[in-house]
């Protein structure tokens, strides 16, 4: 199964949690949940809610944030749990150690979940074909 195939099949049941024991949110696609990293008004997934990997400027969402996925030089980055077990690592560190759980980047873990909600095709320059997000990782 590859990555995607598994970030939509725990779709509203994986959850996000930063190094330091905060919890990131639920991987959702639903816009509308209160705990779903996609919910843009949400504490989880609003891009200036200090929980939120969206917001580039926190703790968890700068390239800077010590816990944050989108600092490339981050050795504590979010893992993704799934009934109770570390099942990825969220993370732009290229030298991370991972301990064999495989690494997901953050961009393409919030685009499955955007994708779920919005299947419309879109253009990809670096291929040229109009394509789901789906079809890019096939």
């Amino acid at each position: 199964m590859s990555i995607i195939d598994f970030l939509v099949s725990v779709n509203g049941v994986a959850q996000l949690w930063a190094a330091d024991g905060q919890f990131l949110g639920i991987l959702s696609s639903n816009l509308y949940d209160q705990n779903s990293i996609s919910n843009p008004h949400g504490i989880y997934g609003g891009s200036y809610s200090i929980y939120s990997i969206r917001n580039s400027y926190g703790l968890y969402g700068s390239q800077y944030g010590v816990y944050s996925p989108y600092n490339i030089y981050c050795l504590n980055p979010p893992i993704v749990l799934y009934q109770g077990q570390p099942v990825l690592i969220v993370t732009r560190n290229s030298q991370i150690l991972s301990n064999n759980l495989p690494v997901v980047d953050p961009e393409l873990l919030l685009s499955v979940y955007a994708q779920i909600n919005n299947p419309m095709p879109t253009f990809n320059p670096h291929i040229g074909l109009s394509q789901t997000i789906f079809d890019m990782f096939k």
